[in-house]
């Protein structure tokens, strides 16, 4: 079986795409090794994964600069660990990682997998651009095989960089065995919440460019039976200025923050809400081809989604016959559509689901050749 050192610059807590990978390849009988960033500085977040975790701290700072400096001191600490436990395959979670696969093959006989969970390149501006396209182009060649999460963007991709591997789909489907038994009543044991209101909830990065103060706003112009919750970590002041802006315009008992929740209990916030919410601005290519878990996770729990109009997102949200694509997300025709989400046309029961199960041999295969 392979030796694999997985490498994530991100928290193993709250993301449920590795999570879901070291399972599947654990459970083939698969060595991992996952060395990933400790924000908190506390050592822990994978313990529960099965796998020897190597921990890196890493500090986030107000200034971009600074971060940056440390996503690169974090990939040299990652690249020494790969080069001291030696595995045969090294497995980067996202070009932010890459950098840390790339040195680290040089020293070693083992394959690179580049898992590009986003185009990151497109998803920023300026240096920042320049400098990550800078890597993903000097390290695609490197890569052995490629997994991405969405079709859209592996159409993209190939035509960007021809001369790469076929890159493989491996979508971002929720685990059978996850879901919970029947719906939950999470929230109301927490807010103010009526038996008859209908609960919207947003699970996420909370920033404004998820449309966060035009959800808020929303509330202002919708029947008093709609609640928003949102669900998240935000970043740089931002939870305080919502907070401000709910109190503002006198929304204490109808929108409500709610801090972030591990992976592991999501699905069972997810399953307390009546509409889910999936919204990206159409400001890159990287959030036009955006591959949400949440949307998949909102269809496995058969709730009603509103999200944007965009390929793929209209393409699932068509083919599972469960929601609304809006071509506006404005505070309006939010309010306006609220009222046809809850509608019960609007989600049609027993439609096939897929899961994780359904996409795992993808990924176990490929540990296999």
């Amino acid at each position: 079986m392979a030796h694999i050192g997985m490498v994530l610059l991100g928290d193993i807590r709250y993301d449920g795409r590795v999570r879901k990978e070291i399972g599947t390849l654990v459970s083939a009988g698969h060595d991992i090794e996952l060395i990933v960033a400790d924000f908190g500085r506390e050592a822990s977040g994978g313990e529960d994964l099965g796998v020897k975790v190597h921990y890196i701290p890493i500090t986030l700072h107000a200034k971009p600069l600074k971060n940056f400096i440390e996503q690169i001191v974090f990939n040299r600490r990652a690249a020494s660990v790969l080069q001291r436990i030696r595995p045969t395959y090294i497995h980067c979670h996202d070009l932010a990682s890459l950098l840390a696969g790339r040195w680290a093959k040089k020293k070693l006989k083992a394959r690179l997998v580049f898992d590009a969970h986003e185009l990151k390149p497109e998803s920023l501006d300026g240096i920042r651009a320049r400098f990550w396209g800078y890597v993903e182009k000097s390290s695609i060649a490197r890569c052995d095989y490629i997994l991405m999460p969405e079709k859209n963007r592996i159409t993209y991709f190939k035509k960007k960089y021809p001369q790469i591997p076929e890159p493989l789909l491996l979508e971002n489907f929720p685990r059978r065995r996850d879901l919970p038994p029947q719906k939950t009543d999470l929230f109301r044991s927490m807010y103010p919440i009526e038996k008859d209101q209908c609960i919207i909830l947003y699970t996420g990065s909370i920033t404004p460019q998820r449309y966060m103060e035009e959800l808020i706003e929303s509330m202002t112009m919708c029947e008093s039976r709609f609640v928003l919750i949102i669900l998240g970590k935000a970043y740089k002041g931002y939870e305080e200025t919502l907070q401000k802006k709910i109190g503002n315009l006198g929304l204490a008992n109808r929108a409500f923050l709610h801090p972030a929740v591990p992976h592991s209990q999501i699905l069972h916030y997810m399953a307390a809400c009546d509409i889910g919410l999936a919204f990206y601005r159409n400001d890159n290519i990287n959030n036009y081809y955006c591959a949400s878990n949440k949307l998949y996770e909102y269809i496995a729990l058969e709730k009603s989604i509103l999200t944007n109009n965009y390929p793929g997102l209209i393409e699932v949200v068509k083919k599972f016959k469960q929601g609304l694509c809006l071509d506006d997300v404005s505070p309006k025709s939010l309010a306006k559509a609220y009222p046809n989400a809850i509608d019960p046309s609007c989600v049609t029961p027993g439609v096939r689901k897929f899961f994780w199960e359904d996409e795992a041999p993808i990924l176990s295969q490929l540990y296999e050749c």
